[in-house]
């Protein structure tokens, strides 16, 4: 290259016009034929790989273990067995210390590369990353399942075992006619804490449930 770079710049002092046109060849070149040269091939001296083009490791997209510790349920830095020697691995470093992108564990030009994902990827694979994508969801969803739980939990225990009473004589029920009518709008709670009492009755436990004695109990 050094030799046309010599021959343009005669051809520049000789006819400037000419060389002009020679030098904004040579530019368009770099701009475009050496960029495209030097992209990954599929195969050849330049390419990424010999053969079809694997986009990850067979541990991806687990990193180093110098950098993050072992891998693995109880396999991390620490451990719960122990007060006295809780530390039983590395501890974590942060990328100024061991690397990170200035070490980078993959190569991004293969893993990039997906033109032969489906001949060096297997279903398994593919189910495998797709799984570690849903891990940080694990913290969204114990977020909804620990508060239901409870609630599930103190109804079950709280939970009457005898049929609701959804109609009453009509008799019964105008002896205290503002009481069942209005009441449910007036105070919905002291409204249901009052049909619990009164199916007590009903169904012979009155006396028996902690829930209507002492404090519990507001009627």
């Amino acid at each position: 290259s050094s030799h046309l770079h010599q021959a343009i710049a005669k051809l520049v002092k000789a006819d400037p016009e000419e060389g002009t046109t020679w030098l904004m060849a040579g530019f368009l070149r770099r701009a475009a034929a050496r960029p495209l040269l030097a992209a990954p091939l599929r195969r050849g001296g330049c390419a990424v790989s010999q053969g079809p083009i694997r986009p990850i490791k067979d541990n991806f997209p687990l990193k180093s273990e110098k950098e993050m510790g072992p891998h693995g349920f109880f396999k991390g830095s620490y451990t719960i067995y122990s007060l006295k020697n809780p530390i039983v691995g590395p501890l974590f470093r942060p990328p100024w210390v061991v690397g990170g992108i200035y070490n980078p564990t993959i190569d991004p030009e293969k893993h990039f590369n997906t033109q032969d994902r489906f001949q060096t990827v297997s279903f398994a694979e593919y189910a495998k990353c797709y799984f570690y994508n849903l891990l940080p969801a694990r913290a969204i969803c114990l977020m909804a399942i620990i508060p239901i739980s409870c609630v599930l939990m103190i109804v079950t225990m709280e939970m009457r075992r005898e049929p609701m009473e959804i109609w009453m004589d009509r008799e019964e029920y105008y002896k205290d006619f503002n009481s069942y009518y209005y009441g449910v709008y007036f105070d919905h709670h002291h409204f249901s804490h009052q049909l619990c009492h009164r199916r007590a009755h009903k169904w012979g436990y009155a006396g028996q449930d902690i829930m209507f004695e002492g404090d519990h109990g507001h009627h």
